[in-house]
This record gives structure tokens, C-alpha cells and sequence, in this order.
């Protein structure tokens, strides 16, 4: 069995970098897999008592994405929030 049997494995042998790229390429691969089909509409449902949209998890863990690569990997300063409410307004 080699890494490429399972492509949204991440690697079996490898740096911490490449073990970390590999398991955001997974998880990538599966909300794009869980939300590909879906319209504007689709993104925007609501499920029972929740407030969270599918939209709106892409976006936040996109932003967190950035935020943890920017600020904790790469050391740069952080961004600024574009478009995003506080908690508990």
C-alpha cells in the first residue's frame, strides 16, 4: 500500500509539515464531497435549532485556516476581520 492508494490519506511517512498539509487536504476533500452539489439555497439551510449554515462552517474554517497559517505557522501579524459578526451581538 503507497500514499497514493488513498489520496485523502495524509501521508504515512513524512515531515509534520507534510502530515499537517495532508490532513487539511482530507478535510478539504470531504467538505467540498458533502457540499459540491449544493446551490445558494442549499448553503444557506438551516438545520433544526442551530443557527449555522454549511456556508457559513466553509467560511468560518476557511478564515481559521488563514488565521492559524498567517499567524501560528508562518508568524505574520494577523488579519484584520472582514465580514464577520462577534459572538454574543
Amino acid at each position: 500500500m503507497t500514499d497514493s492508494d488513498y489520496p485523502w490519506e495524509p501521508p504515512f511517512a513524512g515531515t509534520e509539515a507534510e502530515h499537517v498539509v495532508g490532513a487539511l487536504g482530507r478535510l478539504r476533500a470531504t467538505f467540498r464531497w458533502k457540499t459540491d452539489d449544493l446551490d445558494a439555497a442549499g448553503l444557506q439551510t438551516r438545520i433544526g435549532a442551530s443557527s449555522l449554515t454549511l456556508g457559513g462552517l466553509l467560511k468560518h474554517l476557511a478564515a481559521q485556516e488563514d488565521y492559524a497559517f498567517t499567524t501560528k505557522v508562518d508568524g505574520g501579524a494577523a488579519r484584520p476581520a472582514v465580514g464577520r459578526r462577534r459572538l454574543g451581538r
